[in-house]
């Protein structure tokens, strides 16, 4: 698969996650998970590929959306 395609793809789950994913907790710990994941991923997998993915790609893209959630957990909160 084209690094292009992976990008796209990797730009649609994170737009559906910061859509969709509304409690505070859950976009914590997911974003906290991603960025952990990620950040390993980036070590630890480099150039493998995995039914046509590039690991190494994804795991940027990982921290990337993990950071995105991490840093707008509040978005959803009622502002009193």
């Amino acid at each position: 698969m084209s690094d292009i395609t992976q990008l796209v793809i990797a730009m649609v789950v994170f737009f559906l996650f910061d859509r969709f994913l509304k409690p505070y907790l859950l976009r914590k710990w997911l974003g906290v998970v991603l960025v952990v994941a990620g950040a390993v991923g980036c070590v630890v997998a480099g150039q493998t590929r995995l039914l046509g993915f590039d690991l190494g790609l994804l795991s940027v893209f990982a921290v990337a959306m993990g950071m995105g959630l991490f840093m707008k957990r509040r978005r959803f909160e009622q502002m009193d």
